[in-house]
């Protein structure tokens, strides 16, 4: 794998973690406390499969692209998450 494919693979990545996230908060919101808390379980292995399993060793093969927020110097463009499926901000519940 070529370096700008690492990069479209992780961006990739984090847009499916960034949309687990959002999933977790819509639950959250918008159903009982009793399934919030078997989804955010479900959500958070999948999340910590995605972290663990594809993109730590995504970025030990290619460092420059490990994100600033987790220690790397590849600097996120925030454009990359639009558009959300749900902030939670501004909308009806």
């Amino acid at each position: 794998m070529k370096k700008d494919e690492a990069e479209q693979l992780s961006i990739l990545l984090l847009q499916l973690v960034a949309k687990l996230d959002q999933s977790a908060a819509f639950v959250r919101d918008k159903d009982t406390k009793e399934y919030w808390d078997k989804y955010r379980q479900a959500v958070g292995k999948a999340m910590g499969e995605i972290c663990l399993e594809l993109e730590e060793p995504l970025w030990r093969r290619f460092p420059e692209l490990k994100p600033e927020a987790l220690g790397g110097p590849y600097k996120v463009d925030p454009a990359i998450y639009e558009p959300m499926f749900y902030s939670g901000e501004n909308e009806n519940t």
